[in-house]
């Protein structure tokens, strides 16, 4: 197959994160792989070191004309087609998938919903988002769910010596974000001192956005002897091999990458219960749910978990288990081929 990804985004997130993999491992298959992304975007620079061929998303391409180029599919990640027009000239010759990794608005969804007849599938990085797509008028036949892919083994290392880890103390409660309002940041902080309040051996860790105001409002707190702040790293898989617990406290509907980097590494997770994040999880068999917003429904989670080393261990196990059989980019890529194909053969 011939195939065009194509990302208008400059920002490297989840959705070019998968739109990269995706396209390095159909190009691994044996495909012809193409990227098309905003010139000097991280995407555009990551692209060469997976040996993928990255165009400029220039103006003439976001309305699709190709250069002459004959591409079997052409698959949106997280970008809406500028026109009908557009997508009706391209349809004449490709297939066009569109992908929802973010959870978007009903103004997104009736947006697409008007690029129902030219699209082969919309594709829902999970139910809630297809949930959405339906919602808006979409025919359910013409959706998918397809999970969002990770490569395990940048993680294994970390799963591998958790079982031991469980066994001792003192826990280490971790959690990611990049919100720059800092709301989540200092809600982790809420958390870990009504956690503190309890277990006043446990440690914390924040990982994420490089501000000196992290650190301040840990001290204001009272806690900053407890807390270990990161800043971005590029050693996620050491720093998730430190973690007992990962904590994703975000408020608002949406997928976390951090939060599937944990599973994979075995971390036992305490999420929001909001869309996106409850999606793959199951509170009490691979996850527990809390209340969102809600720092002592965090607390106790935690609590709860660090006071039964054998659960903990159990719900991370069954949490590799579902990353392993539903999420590693080798199943994602097989489910991704199928669908492909079933758009180009199909009856």
């Amino acid at each position: 197959m011939n195939l065009l990804t194509i990302v208008d985004s400059d920002r490297f997130d989840i959705s070019a994160y998968q739109a990269l993999h995706m396209a390095a491992q159909f190009q691994a298959l044996g495909h012809r792989s193409v990227l098309m992304c905003p010139a000097e975007s991280p995407l555009c620079l990551e692209a060469p070191k997976h040996d993928l061929a990255a165009k400029r998303l220039t103006l003439g391409r976001r309305m699709g004309f190709f250069g002459g180029t004959r591409f079997d599919i052409v698959h949106f990640y997280d970008s809406i087609p500028e026109s009908v027009l557009m997508l009706k000239r391209i349809s004449a010759e490709s297939r066009i998938f569109i992908s929802r990794i973010r959870l978007g608005g009903t103004k997104e969804a009736a947006r697409l919903k008007k690029l129902e007849p030219f699209v082969a599938r919309f594709l829902a990085a999970c139910p809630s988002g297809q949930e959405d797509l339906c919602a808006a008028g979409i025919d359910p036949a013409r959706t998918f769910v397809v999970p969002p892919g990770i490569h395990l083994g940048r993680w294994e290392s970390a799963m591998l010596i958790k079982p031991a880890m469980f066994q001792k103390r003192p826990f280490k409660v971790g959690t990611v974000s990049m919100d720059r309002s800092l709301k989540e940041q200092a809600f982790f902080l809420k958390v870990a001192k009504a956690v503190l309040e309890k277990i006043p051996d446990t440690n914390f860790a924040v990982v994420g956005l490089n501000d000196d105001r992290i650190r301040k409002m840990a001290r204001d707190l009272g806690i900053s002897h407890k807390v270990d702040v990161l800043w971005d790293r590029s050693d996620m898989p050491e720093v998730m091999a430190m973690l007992h617990l990962f904590l994703k406290t975000s408020p608002q509907a949406g997928l976390s990458m951090s939060l599937i980097e944990a599973q994979a590494s075995g971390v036992a997770c305490v999420v929001a219960g909001v869309r996106g994040l409850r999606d793959y999880i199951t509170s009490g068999r691979n996850g527990i749910v809390a209340e969102s917003g809600d720092a002592g429904s965090f607390a106790g989670a935690v609590v709860s978990l660090i006071e039964n080393p054998a659960l903990c261990h159990t719900i991370s196990r069954m949490a590799y288990d579902q990353v392993n059989f539903n999420m590693s980019f080798p199943v994602v890529t097989n489910l991704m081929q199928r669908l492909y194909e079933d758009a180009l053969f199909g009856g």
